[in-house]
């Protein structure tokens, strides 16, 4: 594994060439994923992934370009809840009226320490960092590992974190994926599969209100084109504009829950996580930067964010686990990726 570490100002990059054909750059900064690129079919090696043109804006956008997310992952009504009797107020900075991404100073936007350890069948990198006691009770220590496989190209990413008080944290990553390879073409003839029977209802703030077997617009459970339905006029009417929901795994002792194929570059994505439930957001209202190194200017569906985590909100849900982190517990989850060239359609 070839690795080589470059620092800008007090950020680190960290990019790493295993023996696949797959070059990783990892980020200090909110223990990102900075870049990704794999072959395709010819043996090309391009970026699948989206990040701004400008350190700046990777650093500020609001977007989370392959940051990590925390201390908790996704909307929270109005920016309210409650632990043990205890009702919290946090930040509202969607909108001005929910919470969002563990907020304006969630560990998306802080500088991680890091180390390497190289091992026999992977090299592993390494995050920490230790959140003060916020609008949310403890201290929350991190440890983020990426173990990027050196000969198959694979990434599980690894999330530990413990804490001094009994509090929330949902934690994920935020990468935006096209297997188009460059951002050649929009995602919307790549093919999605999720193994969820049920999906979350979004209120008209994006807030998930409530759990719902999959109708044909939300059922993915077969592969096909993420167009399909993205048009259809429940979707395009509400402020979602698209795919922004969550879907239950059908089966939570199996770990794969979502695959990812371009039949053009023949790139194959397949998803596998400890967690209950994935976010699916089509980048349906992208930013107004500019990505990759030649620029380019993005349209809505360009990318596709498969955000493995507990349901957004839980915690002011009925039945569902509220993702509350207990002092003197450990959580422990991972999602894996695994990238191929599959040369046989999916669906035949």
């Amino acid at each position: 594994m070839r690795i080589n570490e470059k620092k800008v100002k007090n950020v680190t990059f960290l990019t790493l060439n295993n023996e696949q054909g797959m070059e990783v750059t990892l980020c200090t900064f909110g223990a990102s994923i900075y870049n990704l690129k794999v072959i395709d079919r010819s043996h090309k090696m391009e970026s699948i992934v989206l990040t701004p043109s400008y350190l700046e804006d990777f650093y500020k956008s609001t977007g989370y370009y392959g940051k990590c997310i925390g201390r908790f992952s996704g909307r929270i009504d109005k920016g309210n809840c409650t632990i043990h009797h205890q009702k919290y107020e946090l930040e509202k900075n969607w909108n001005g009226v929910n919470a969002l991404h563990g907020g304006s100073d969630g560990i998306a936007f802080q500088n991680f320490s890091y180390q390497i350890k190289d091992l026999e069948k992977e090299t592993d990198i390494i995050f920490t960092y230790i959140e003060k006691e916020g609008d949310l009770p403890g201290d929350v220590s991190y440890c983020i590992t990426y173990q990027i496989m050196k000969q198959s190209n694979e990434i599980n990413l690894v999330f530990d974190a413990c804490t001094t008080k009994d509090t929330l944290v949902n934690l994920t990553n935020h990468v935006y994926f096209n297997l188009s390879g460059d951002i050649k073409r929009t995602i919307l003839d790549q093919e999605l599969q999720l193994f969820c029977d049920t999906y979350t209802k979004l209120n008209d703030d994006l807030i998930t209100e409530a759990i719902e077997e999959v109708s044909p617009v939300m059922d993915f459970r077969k592969s096909h084109a993420i167009q399909d339905y993205i048009y259809d006029d429940g979707l395009q009417n509400h402020k979602a504009k698209g795919y922004d929901h969550c879907w239950m795994k059908s089966d939570e002792q199996k770990e794969l829950i979502a695959v990812l194929y371009d039949d053009i570059s023949k790139r194959k994505l397949s998803v596998s996580t400890s967690y209950p439930a994935i976010v699916c957001y089509a980048g349906c209202y992208p930013e107004k930067l500019l990505f990759q190194e030649n620029q380019i200017s993005i349209q809505p569906y360009h990318s596709i964010c498969l955000e493995c985590q507990f349901i957004p909100n839980g915690i002011n849900m009925d039945k569902v686990d509220s993702a509350i982190l207990k002092k003197g517990d450990r959580y422990l989850h991972n999602i894996h990726y695994k990238f191929e060239v599959n040369e046989v359609k999916q669906n035949e």
